[in-house]
C-alpha cells in the first residue's frame, strides 16, 4: 500500500492505494466522483481510501484535478518497477443504451485519448476528461477510451469501469518484463 498526500491553498488531499484489494472509502465532497472513484476502485478490485478537502465554493475543477493528481501519483509508486505484470489491458462495458471501449498500456510515458462525448452528469464532462488526462500524466499510464451513447451519466459510468477492468487486466501477473527494449519508460 502506498499513500500520497498534496495540500496547496486551494485543495487537500490524502490517498492510500493497495493494488491488492482492500477498504475503498471515498470522499471529495463531490457526490458524482466519489461514486466515480468507488466504481472504479470495485471493478479494478484496488483498496482505495481517499479524502479530498477543496474550495468548492468556487468550483469543482482544482478537486478534481488534485485527486488525479494523488491518485496518479500514486499508481506511479506502486507500479515503480513495472515487472512481471500483463502491461497491456482492454475492456468493452456496456451499459444500458451507452458503451466504453479502453485499452491501456502501463508503459510509464502517461497518455490519454478520448473519442467520443462524455456530456455534463454531477460534474462538468470536461472535468471528467481533465480528471482522466492528469491521472494518465501523473500515473504514466497510457490510456485510450472511446465512449458512445446518449445518457452522460452511463457514458461516464461505463467509461470509469472499463478504465478499471482495463488496468486490472494490465496489472496481472507474468513473467518478466513485457518489453521488447528490455525497459519501460
Amino acid at each position: 500500500m502506498v499513500k500520497v498526500e498534496r495540500k496547496t491553498k486551494e485543495v487537500e488531499v490524502i490517498a492510500k492505494l493497495n493494488l491488492d484489494g482492500g477498504e475503498i472509502e471515498i470522499d471529495t465532497g463531490i457526490g458524482f466522483l466519489d461514486h466515480m472513484l468507488t466504481t472504479f476502485a470495485f471493478h479494478s478490485e484496488m483498496g482505495l481510501e481517499l479524502k479530498a478537502k477543496g474550495d468548492l465554493n468556487v468550483d469543482e475543477h482544482h478537486t478534481v484535478e488534485d485527486v488525479a493528481i494523488v491518485l496518479g501519483k500514486a499508481f506511479r509508486k506502486m507500479l515503480e518497477e513495472r515487472k512481471n505484470i500483463r502491461r497491456f489491458g482492454s475492456s468493452i462495458v456496456p451499459m444500458d443504451e451507452s458503451v466504453a471501449i479502453c485499452g491501456v498500456d502501463i508503459s510509464g510515458r502517461g497518455y490519454f485519448v478520448l473519442e467520443g462525448e462524455l456530456g455534463d452528469a454531477g460534474i462538468r464532462g470536461e472535468n471528467v476528461i481533465h480528471f482522466l488526462d492528469t491521472f494518465c500524466r501523473n500515473s504514466g499510464i497510457n490510456v485510450y477510451l472511446e465512449v458512445k451513447g446518449a445518457n452522460a451519466h452511463h457514458k461516464i459510468e461505463s467509461a470509469f469501469k472499463a478504465l478499471a477492468l482495463s488496468l486490472r487486466e494490465a496489472l496481472k501477473s507474468s513473467e518478466g518484463l513485457k518489453s521488447t527494449k528490455g525497459k519501460i519508460d
